[in-house]
């Protein structure tokens, strides 16, 4: 995982205009570069919202994002998202992997309390991911939530706390044995 660079905002784009990705994200209208760097400017002034590249290990090869955003500190809480893996490398553990270390961020070096995501009741991979794969619970569905393709879509929330991640052992945070 690495910091954004100006340079993969043509690759995010392009990512982000997949059809098979496209219908999974709350705004509906294709992305251009402008609106990506428009984007990227306004997250490089945000103190709420971190988003990072992955990378494999050995080529540093460029898999996906991942943001933690509306980090609330008072509340020690924040949603996670996007998750978005590019088509070469799906199904390869990817997302789940970007997931773990995301979290492990929010819930070890921001100290956060709750990490949460909200996604399309009918988005059955980002379900498996964040509830079978990554712990998440279904916290609730805000019926009718957002008008996408020309209807009204529920979306669900999700969430994860982290006394469900991490459990304190002499002054530092390990994970879970099971997790």
């Amino acid at each position: 995982m690495r910091a954004i660079e100006r340079n993969d905002l043509p690759t995010m784009m392009r990512w982000r205009n997949d059809p098979a990705i496209y219908r999974c994200f709350f705004e509906h209208e294709p992305l251009s570069l402008v609106k990506q760097e428009a984007w990227f400017e306004r997250l490089l002034q945000k103190d709420d919202a971190w988003v990072w590249m992955g990378e494999t290990r050995s080529e540093q090869d460029a898999v996906g994002i991942i943001g933690l955003s509306k980090i609330h500190w008072r509340s020690r809480r924040a949603e996670i998202g996007p998750v978005l893996v590019s088509p070469e490398h799906r199904r390869h553990g990817y997302a789940r992997e970007m997931c773990e270390l995301a979290l492990s961020y929010a819930f070890g070096h921001l100290n956060l309390h709750r990490v949460y995501a909200e996604v399309f009741a009918d988005n059955r991979p980002a379900i498996a991911l964040f509830c079978e794969h990554v712990g998440f619970q279904r916290e609730g569905c805000l019926r009718h939530h957002t008008f996408a393709e020309g209807r009204y879509r529920d979306v669900l929330v999700l969430a994860k706390i982290r006394a469900e991640t991490m459990v304190p052992d002499g002054g530092e945070l390990q994970r879970e044995a099971n997790a």
